[in-house]
């Protein structure tokens, strides 16, 4: 954290004691109290680097969505041919719970529906993830290796839906990662006309994604 101010260092530790509590003990457990405590700190004190519990859960859940979004991103390379960073995009996106950023994200979703920043921060990951999907279309169908049935649009933000609605099946443990990778990748060569096999394959063994592929 060089080059960060005191204060800002302290207030990414008190965002990440959160994330860990949340994590844990969800977001019900998450209280002012149990992340002080997370954290080293007297909750007062916590209070003098957030103004309130809102404050603290609202940095939190970004600092996930920025994480999941990092994962996006580090999972394609330049060199990857359009179905292959297809490919590493639906893997990352839909089965990557290496870390606890997903768990974090589904915890809080449902405050969006009330908190106003919650809200923006949760349309801001929709929308970057949709765009993601939207260039890998684009380039795709330039390059003549898709045939969309939809605008590009349309069928990135299917899939984004159904990443959402899915993810939360392997999350409660009642979907394996496998399971729900093969139902996105059969969309998504459904939606953009592609025989699914090849895409299938590079999903579940992404170190087949050879350039150009």
């Amino acid at each position: 954290m060089a080059g960060l101010s005191k204060r800002e260092v302290r207030r990414r530790e008190i965002a990440a004691a959160a994330q860990a509590v949340a994590a844990r003990e969800g977001a019900e457990g998450a209280t002012l109290r149990a992340i002080a405590a997370e954290v080293g700190m007297a909750a007062n004190a916590v209070l003098y680097y957030y103004g309130s519990l809102a404050e603290i859960t609202n940095a939190a859940v970004k600092a996930s969505s920025d994480r999941f979004l990092e994962k996006l991103s580090e999972a394609v390379r330049a060199d990857m041919s359009p179905t292959a960073r297809l490919a590493a995009v639906i893997g990352a996106g839909s089965a990557g719970l290496d870390d606890d950023a997903s768990r974090i994200l589904y915890e809080y979703w449902p405050h969006s529906l009330r908190d106003g920043e919650m809200r923006r921060i949760q349309e801001e990951l929709t929308n970057t993830q949709q765009t993601i999907y939207e260039e890998i279309i684009t380039d795709g169908t330039r390059a003549g290796m898709f045939f969309p049935v939809l605008a590009p649009a349309k069928i990135a933000r299917t899939l984004v839906a159904q990443e959402d609605g899915l993810l939360m099946d392997v999350l409660a443990g009642t979907a394996s990662s496998d399971y729900v990778l093969d139902l996105i990748g059969s969309l998504a060569a459904a939606l953009l006309g592609i025989e699914p096999e090849s895409l299938l394959e590079q999903i579940h063994c992404p170190e087949r994604s050879l350039p150009g592929v």
